[in-house]
């Protein structure tokens, strides 16, 4: 059964889950930078891996936002080359910032 909602209806949850997208960059800056600080300065690669992952999701973010952006002018609008190369850059970072954990990892296992 499908429902139809009115047009403010609509906007409004337009507005709600783009205030959410931009909440969401905001808070994984904040959360990244405090993190891959403390991480740093304690030496904690977990803690230091968990502030790069902040900024990863912020690339994601930024995909998201635009993408609600572009589906609210226009709802049959296919992705544009702009969220394409924001789902690869997380996707790659995320590859990327496995091997360097699990390289770090090793190397700090071997040396003791």
């Amino acid at each position: 059964m499908a429902t139809s909602i009115s047009i403010t209806e609509s906007n409004r949850q337009y507005r709600i889950a783009f205030a959410l997208a931009i909440f969401t960059i905001v808070y994984n800056v904040v959360e990244g930078l405090i993190s891959t600080y403390l991480g740093f300065e304690d030496e904690s690669l977990a803690l230091f891996g968990f502030g790069i992952d902040s900024f990863i999701e912020v690339i994601s973010g930024l995909g998201i936002a635009h993408m609600i952006l572009r589906i609210k002018g226009n709802p049959n609008s296919a992705r544009n080359q702009f969220e394409r190369t924001a789902l690869r850059i997380t996707g790659f970072a995320f590859y990327a910032l496995v091997i360097g954990l699990v390289v770090t990892s090793l190397y700090n296992i071997w040396i003791g």
